[in-house]
């Protein structure tokens, strides 16, 4: 039996040999991959300043100035979308290139700072064209202008108060900027146009029931409605108050709805002066709002 045992023990000090000497030359090959990997991140590391100075510039294009403050009008999703993927493909930490962080080139913190500060950048026009995006959906025809606040918009039929309030509150999380300021703006014009509609519902609240006049019709109060439907822009909107105006004109004897300059003209000058008055008193309760228009 010494003699096969002898040869077992020769066979495995054999096995025990070559599977060292692979384990030995496995990890050879592994240093020297490694030490390729280092080479190569060095390098490229190097070579993709260039690729963050490309990209920087390109984040530069989505603003109309040099403070990157307001986008550009046609700046969409898709372009910020865009130079997210190109600054994704950037590889500049030890993870990307599979090396130790320490074997990084000595310029690369201050390359990665840079890509990150390019990051911050983009997430925030991404933000902003949220906010944008939320601001048009206000707004029948969305905002015409956000270069520049321009009183032109228009509420969309069914707008309540709680759409503005999200956007409003979305936007408190920007710091005060020109940017900021005109968001701002266009949420007052659709602040202004909530409010009249809200005073013309307590109104005819207060006017009619079941379709019938109540005690509270007076024609100086008909006739602040009128004045306030014909400053209403949603044509949906200003066609329910005409036919409810209608209404109660039609079981007053006030004669046809119109605007309220029409309608003084059919009464007598007693009735245009009291008129008068009323419209200015409810200009002054709504000079705050009527400044939204």
């Amino acid at each position: 039996m010494g003699k096969p045992l002898i040869k077992t023990l020769a066979v495995l000090f054999v096995a025990i040999g070559a599977i060292a000497i692979c384990l030995l030359g496995y990890r050879q090959n592994n240093q020297k991959q490694y030490e390729q990997r280092v080479a190569y991140a060095k390098t490229a590391i190097s070579a993709e300043k260039d690729s963050l100075a490309s990209i920087e510039e390109e984040i530069g294009k989505l603003y109309n100035s040099d403070d990157r403050t307001i986008l550009q009008k046609d700046v969409s999703q898709e372009d910020v979308t865009k130079l997210v993927a190109k600054l994704a493909s950037v590889k500049v930490s030890a993870d990307d290139y599979g090396i130790e962080e320490d074997a990084l080139p000595s310029d690369s913190k201050e390359i990665q700072a840079q890509k990150a500060a390019l990051d911050d950048e983009l997430k925030d026009a991404e933000a902003k064209i949220k906010i944008q995006t939320g601001t048009d959906a206000l707004f029948t025809k969305g905002v015409s202008n956000w270069q520049k606040a321009e009183n032109d918009v228009i509420i969309i039929a069914d707008l309540k108060d709680t759409d503005v309030g999200n956007v409003r509150e979305n936007l408190n999380f920007f710091d005060d900027s020109a940017w900021k300021d005109l968001v701002k703006e266009y949420l007052g014009y659709a602040d202004a146009q909530l409010d009249r509609i809200a005073k013309l519902d307590e109104s005819f609240k207060s006017m009619l029931k079941d379709d019938v006049v109540t005690s509270e019709v007076t024609l100086d109060k008909y006739l602040s409605v009128v004045d306030s439907i014909s400053q209403v822009r949603n044509e949906e909107l200003k066609e329910k108050y005409a036919k409810l105006a209608d209404s109660i004109s039609t079981q007053m004897g006030y004669g046809y709805y119109g605007t309220t300059t029409t309608t003084t003209e059919t009464y007598s000058d007693n009735v245009i002066d009291t008129t008068a008055q009323d419209e200015s008193s409810w200009t002054d309760t709504e000079t705050d709002t009527d400044s939204g228009y």
